[in-house]
């Protein structure tokens, strides 16, 4: 397989982010076990919530002061039976008015939802919208298409992440203990891929 420009902006995207990625998935999922407080974990620290939605450039859909807030309502939906439902979830925040806006960020509910079920769901904004070709912002619609996109590009996906397997490794040394890791590196992988779709 020849690699392409945009293969290559992929694949430098995934190496320089994928440490803090999993650093978010890892201290969610402390904080749901409760290993981390919730004191703790909104606080603008390396790995912690506030830091995770100003990296996920979310953070000015939350007044000032709602983090809390956010992640009460996180915790809550996610001990329902409907944790993994972005749609659902994104008209809940709507709801409860703990965003800044009226209307539904079905963004916003995939990046934190995400966190919670990262071997399941990938972050949805305007740039995976255009990459599939998506018109309407439910994530009923994407998930789908993301689904069909990931199985066409199976193969391609496989080679391209063996170009860059030892660095993969050494930084998956600090998560040995997150289960089924190899998923989390191809749907963290398939998310860069869809970036550098529609922004190039």
């Amino acid at each position: 397989m020849k690699l392409t420009a945009e293969n290559v902006r992929a694949i430098g995207t995934f190496l320089s982010s994928y440490h803090s990625d999993l650093s978010y998935i890892d201290n969610f999922q402390k904080h749901k076990k409760k290993h981390i407080t919730t004191a703790e974990y909104v606080l603008e620290n390396k790995g912690m919530f506030k830091t995770f939605i100003n990296e996920f450039r979310v953070a000015r859909n939350i007044p000032l002061g709602n983090t809390h807030l956010v992640l009460n309502e996180t915790m809550f939906w996610i001990s329902s039976n409907s944790a993994d439902d972005v749609d659902g979830f994104a008209y809940h925040l709507n709801k409860k008015n703990v965003t800044t806006e009226k209307k539904i960020m079905t963004s916003l509910a995939s990046k934190i939802l995400f966190l919670n079920n990262p071997w399941i769901l990938l972050p949805f904004d305007n740039l995976a919208k255009k990459s599939l070709k998506q018109r309407s912002n439910r994530y009923e619609d994407y998930l789908p298409k993301m689904h069909s996109y990931r199985n066409e590009k199976e193969s391609e996906i496989e080679q391209m992440l063996s170009t860059v397997n030892k660095h993969v490794k050494i930084i998956e040394q600090d998560f040995k203990h997150l289960e089924d890791i190899k998923i989390i590196r191809q749907n963290r992988f398939v998310d860069k891929l869809l970036w550098s779709g529609g922004k190039f």
